[in-house]
């Protein structure tokens, strides 16, 4: 029997992965070395060593990189999530935060979300392997390692948890992760290893 039939899909939205250039990458180091070294630790959820403050010297992130992926985004997605970025022409999107985490081993940071309508990480310095945690003795023998990873976590059309799962590793340095704000996120520890876990992460708001 035939009978007219379509296919709905809600709207929902996602998030952008990029693989910066070396430009970006230097640019960002740049910002790292010369921070004031103004602490930020007081104001993240994360249970780790150590958070400062820094600057995106003249704007070049936020030019060059920050508002490509708003508008990249609003393509894919569009901008609901945040309506009085399309509601109000008056109010522009700037960055609000820029900071840099120094992770040690065991640290970590729960789920939790941010101030603002964007939110971005970015892995600047990755010293382990996933596949080498995977095999440490608190995970040995299961079939999903969540040693050195990153974490996505939001609720799917039936009322169901889910999570997205980026597994850490050296390659992985480079890669930004661009999503609302309000979007669950989580990183979970590292062991065996006395080298920083680094990473910058920023907010966008609206003023």
């Amino acid at each position: 029997m035939k009978f007219p039939t379509r296919a709905r899909s809600p709207r929902a939205h996602g998030w952008l992965e990029s693989k910066l250039p070396q430009t970006a990458m230097d640019h960002l180091w740049d910002c790292v070395k010369t921070a004031r070294g103004e602490r930020w630790n007081k104001n993240l959820a994360g249970h780790i060593n150590a958070s400062y403050k820094i600057e995106d010297k003249n704007d070049w992130f936020w030019n060059n990189i920050i508002l490509p992926l708003i508008m990249e985004y609003g393509k894919e997605f569009d901008h609901s999530h945040a309506k009085m970025i399309v509601k109000d022409d008056k109010l522009e999107p700037y960055l609000d935060i820029l900071w840099v985490n120094y992770s040690k081993q065991h640290e970590f940071n729960p789920f939790h979300d941010h101030d603002g309508i964007y939110s971005f990480v970015i892995w600047m310095k990755i010293p382990t392997y996933h596949e080498e945690q995977n095999s440490l003795d608190n995970v040995k023998d299961r079939d999903n390692s969540l040693n050195s990873t990153f974490q996505f976590q939001f609720v799917n059309i039936l009322g169901e948890i889910m999570t997205s799962t980026y597994q850490m590793n050296p390659e992985s340095e480079g890669m930004m992760l661009f999503f609302p704000a309000r979007l669950q996120h989580g990183v979970h520890p590292f062991y065996n290893c006395d080298e920083h876990r680094i990473s910058i992460a920023g907010n966008v708001a609206l003023r």
